[in-house]
C-alpha cells in the first residue's frame, strides 16, 4: 500500500519550511522597533495594535468594517483602536460621500509627520536587510513574498488549497 506521501496526498504531512513563525517574528521584531521609534517622535500613545490598524490606512480613508476585514478582527475591536487614536489627534471619521449612513476613517495631519517617521524606521531597516542578505537575496526575497501574497489573493486559494487537503482520502497504513 502507498502511504500519503506517496500518493500525493497531503494528508499527515509535515511543513518543512515552517516559514510562518520567523515571519511573525520578523514583523514582532519591527513593530517593537516601530514604537520606540514613534515613543522617541513623540507618539507615545501607539501601541502594536494601533500599528496593524495605521498600517491599512488610505489617503482617501476606509470604512470600519473594511480595516476589521483587513485585521481579521471584529468591528467591536476596530471600533475601540480608532476611538483610542480619535482621542490622541490622529484619526477622524468623516462622512462617506457614497453612503450617508457609513463614515470614513482618515488620518489627521499630526498622523502624517508619524507616517513619516515610520517609513524612515522602514526604510533604515531594508537598508540593514540588504547589508544582512545583499541586494540580490533582498530583491529575490521580495519577489517571492510578493508572488505568494498574489497567490494568496487568486479566487481564495488558501480556502480551496485547505478544502481539497482536507476532502483528500487517506490511505490506511
Amino acid at each position: 500500500m502507498r502511504d500519503a506521501e506517496s500518493s500525493g496526498s497531503s494528508a499527515g504531512a509535515e511543513p518543512q519550511y515552517l516559514l510562518l513563525e520567523p515571519m511573525r517574528a520578523i514583523e514582532r521584531a519591527v513593530h517593537h522597533a516601530m514604537l520606540r521609534r514613534l515613543a522617541d517622535a513623540g507618539y507615545h500613545e501607539i501601541r502594536v495594535p494601533h500599528i496593524a490598524l495605521l498600517a491599512h490606512m488610505t489617503t482617501e480613508g476606509r470604512r470600519l468594517s473594511e480595516f476589521a476585514e483587513l485585521m481579521q478582527v471584529t468591528k467591536s475591536a476596530v471600533s475601540q483602536l480608532v476611538t483610542q487614536l480619535e482621542r490622541a489627534g490622529l484619526l477622524e471619521r468623516a462622512a462617506d460621500p457614497t453612503d450617508a449612513r457609513a463614515s470614513l476613517i482618515r488620518a489627521t495631519p499630526r498622523a502624517e509627520r508619524g507616517f513619516r517617521v515610520a517609513r524612515a524606521l522602514l526604510a533604515d531597516l531594508e537598508r540593514e536587510w540588504e547589508r544582512l542578505l545583499g541586494t540580490g537575496h533582498l530583491n529575490d526575497l521580495a519577489q517571492s513574498l510578493r508572488l505568494l501574497e498574489d497567490w494568496t489573493r487568486t479566487g481564495d486559494r488558501l480556502a480551496r488549497t485547505s478544502a481539497v487537503t482536507a476532502a483528500e482520502p487517506t490511505s490506511p497504513t
